[in-house]
């Protein structure tokens, strides 16, 4: 398993794995349909703040930030892999969308003395322990002004553990399984205020068998099916997006 700081660092710094980054994750239903989730909730941020100055932390390869060209025109992409920076770039040309300034650097040191309206970042704080997820909180209060907004996902404990168990060693990255009263907690205790706490991939042992046996046969199908389970209500969700604001 991959693990801590330098580990998850170098684990990106691989040409091969920034060039296939979003098609081994993202692509199939089940990765689309938490791919559309985000960006969806990305959007419903970027309409109800005034948005002047973005940072978004560990973009990989703009897989995000090139969806939202129409909600987020402008700001700042850091990350610690050349080799992502690289297939960011390309990817937001290739989009027209040349306005981003792109920075290779640490998120746990960012390189900013300006404040920021809007800060995102997925798949990053959720690879770090507790003392970690700690120090990343307080380099990004750092960058973000007083009522900004930090947007960023969490996994859920109570789902989570039952589908790491049943995977076993297979789990590539380390995540921190964590509850609302954690993800509270810890913000409150890192200066911000949680202002929003939202689930996605709801009913995941649904949503996985139909990747399992509809996908391969077909994948309009099968994300047209996740579409309905994932907004039934009630279940359990896999993941959270958290929004906060700096208190």
């Amino acid at each position: 398993m991959i693990e801590g700081h330098q580990e998850i660092r170098d684990a990106y710094r691989d040409t091969d794995v920034a060039r296939q980054y979003v098609a081994r994750r993202f692509e199939e239903p089940l990765g689309a349909l938490l791919h559309a989730r985000q960006i969806d909730r990305m959007r419903e941020v970027a309409r109800s703040v005034q948005v002047r100055q973005v940072l978004e932390i560990a973009p990989g390869p703009a897989r995000l930030t090139a969806d939202l060209a129409q909600s987020i025109r402008a700001g700042v992409l850091l990350d610690a892999s050349a080799q992502m920076l690289a297939e960011a770039r390309a990817r937001l040309r290739e989009g027209g969308n040349d306005r981003w300034r792109l920075i290779q650097g640490d998120a746990f040191q960012l390189p900013f003395s300006n404040a920021f309206d809007l800060v995102y970042s997925f798949r990053l704080i959720r690879h770090f322990d507790d003392a970690d997820r700690a120090r990343l909180y307080a380099s990004i209060a750092r960058v973000l002004r007083p009522g900004g907004l930090l947007v960023f996902d969490a996994v859920n404990e109570a789902v989570a553990r039952r589908v790491r168990e049943r995977a076993g060693n297979s789990c590539a990255h380390f995540d921190a399984l964590v509850t609302p009263g954690q993800i509270r907690d810890e913000l409150t205790q890192a200066g911000f205020r949680l202002v929003q706490i939202d689930g996605v991939q709801r009913h995941y042992s649904a949503l996985y068998q139909l990747q399992v046996l509809i996908a391969p046969r077909s994948r309009r199908l099968a994300r047209a099916a996740m579409e309905v389970v994932d907004r039934l209500p009630g279940g359990a969700p896999l993941e959270w997006i958290v929004t906060c604001q700096r208190v």
